[in-house]
């Protein structure tokens, strides 16, 4: 009996130690992905601040695509391409449009209409429509402390961006757009993350038809042939990091953590584009926007904490 329980015990330890390791991997991911994609507001300010957004999407989705292509040649894995492609056609189709297509197109469209500052604020409510969103569909455990936790950490982004000011949200095109693209994203995070697919495979069929989704609204928006080598430097930066290489680890960390965790993580962007901007282009901060960094580094570390333990005791 004593060697019985000895060896359970055993098993249950490796286990238990497997799974730190892969959500020890997956926090690791997680900020990895949204530590590059803070860069791209300060990308953005120094390669292409006259340029339309719309064209810029079109060509970082272009080249993106691109590259996963020519890394999934260079792994040798057209014939898992073809595998994933007649296992999960509408999957693919439907998840790419709408974050890849939808989300990036109603996203540009809340620029268009808003302040930018508006636009993040708004945006970044997607971690908390992911947690909703895979406590709803998927039954994901979903606890007060941690719903409670999150809207405190999207009140510290509130601060960090709304600086001294009200940021007056009003009901009109601007918003509805914003609030589609922080819905789309929200939905295609948990769609990727219960769904099992080769993530090279995955991300290059993703950007596909969200490629062919833009490439279908090119005469409602136009597009911009010429550009300067600073504008095509930003977009190769753009389409290879934030794109493709941040795209690939967010999609490894849903599969490796919670819903709920990667939600957390998330949060955190705004704060590191924030950081980029003082670094980089020497912008200045302001007592309030150090509140809004205390509630949501809190927020975020006890949320974390929280769920790390509850996943420990599972």
């Amino acid at each position: 009996m004593k060697v019985g329980y000895t060896n359970k015990s055993m098993i249950m330890t490796i286990d238990y130690l497997k799974k730190s390791a892969f959500g020890f991997k997956g926090l690791l991911y997680a900020l990895l992905a949204i530590l590059i994609w803070a860069t791209i507001g300060v990308t953005f300010k120094l390669t292409v601040p006259h340029l339309d957004s719309f064209t810029t999407t079109l060509y970082v989705t272009f080249l993106s695509t691109c590259v996963l292509g020519i890394n999934i040649v260079r792994q040798k894995k057209l014939v898992i391409l073809q595998k994933e492609w007649k296992k999960q056609q509408f999957f693919f189709v439907i998840a790419g449009i709408m974050g890849m297509g939808i989300q990036q197109i109603c996203g540009l469209k809340g620029y268009q209409l808003l302040p930018a500052s508006q636009v993040v604020v708004m945006f970044y409510i997607y971690p908390l429509l992911m947690t909703f969103f895979g406590a709803l569909w998927f039954h994901e455990r979903l606890s007060r402390k941690s719903v409670l936790l999150l809207i405190t950490g999207c009140a510290g982004v509130y601060l960090l961006i709304a600086k001294n000011q009200i940021l007056a949200i009003q009901l009109n095109l601007g918003t509805a757009a914003t609030l589609t693209a922080a819905t789309t994203w929200a939905l295609f995070c948990v769609l990727i993350k219960h769904k099992n697919f080769d993530p090279d495979a995955g991300m290059f069929l993703f950007n596909l038809f969200g490629l062919l989704f833009l490439l279908g609204l090119v005469p409602a928006f136009g597009l911009t042939l010429t550009l300067t080598s600073t504008q095509w430097l930003g977009i190769i930066y753009l389409a290879v990091f934030p794109n493709t290489i941040a795209s690939l680890l967010w999609n490894q960390a849903l599969h490796l953590n919670s819903t709920q965790i990667c939600s957390m993580i998330a949060l955190l962007t705004p704060l590191f584009s924030l950081m980029f901007n003082v670094s980089i282009l020497h912008e200045s901060i302001m007592p309030i926007q150090l509140i809004g960094f205390i509630i949501l580094v809190g927020s975020v570390m006890l949320n974390l904490g929280s769920c790390l333990r509850f996943k420990s005791s599972y």
